[in-house]
């Protein structure tokens, strides 16, 4: 039987796996376009998967939760700084952050990855419940069914 850890890390990269393919059929002018979240691009949502895998990576690297005040003025901010990226450094962005999520989950305590820690459920909503949700929606949105899912 697997150890919580390792069962932690697998689910994080199936979800990884399954939010990447969400991407696979789409092409550069499919980025900007609006609709697959709110109001969100697809770049807006990478980014937004992005801003939130690294809040995991540096509370994983201090072994603690920093609040981050109100959530939606938090997205909004985060969205505006990336505004000038494009398409292909929004990507760059987003795997580069993925590898280090993947680094500080590898050298995570075990502790982290219990149901009881508070690390454990910052995890689970900032990875693997992040990628299904957002995944979800581009993959709606790629088929051609516009309406937002959320």
């Amino acid at each position: 039987m697997k150890d919580r850890k390792s069962a932690v890390l697998a689910a994080v990269d199936d979800s990884w796996r399954q939010f990447r393919k969400s991407l696979n059929n789409l092409v550069t002018e499919d980025m900007n376009q609006t609709g697959v979240h709110g109001d969100y691009t697809i770049a807006d949502l990478i980014g937004h998967v992005t801003t939130w895998e690294w809040e995991l990576v540096t509370a994983l690297d201090r072994g603690q939760i920093e609040p981050v005040g109100d959530v939606t003025n938090f997205n909004e901010s985060a969205r505006q700084s990336k505004q000038e990226l494009n398409p292909r450094q929004i990507l760059q962005e987003m795997e580069q952050t993925h590898r280090a999520l993947r680094d500080e989950l590898a050298k995570a305590p075990s502790a982290f990855f219990e149901p009881d820690d508070p690390l454990r459920k910052m995890i689970d909503e900032r990875s693997i419940l992040h990628y299904d949700e957002h995944g979800r929606a581009i993959r709606i949105w790629s088929r051609g069914d516009h309406s937002d899912p959320s």
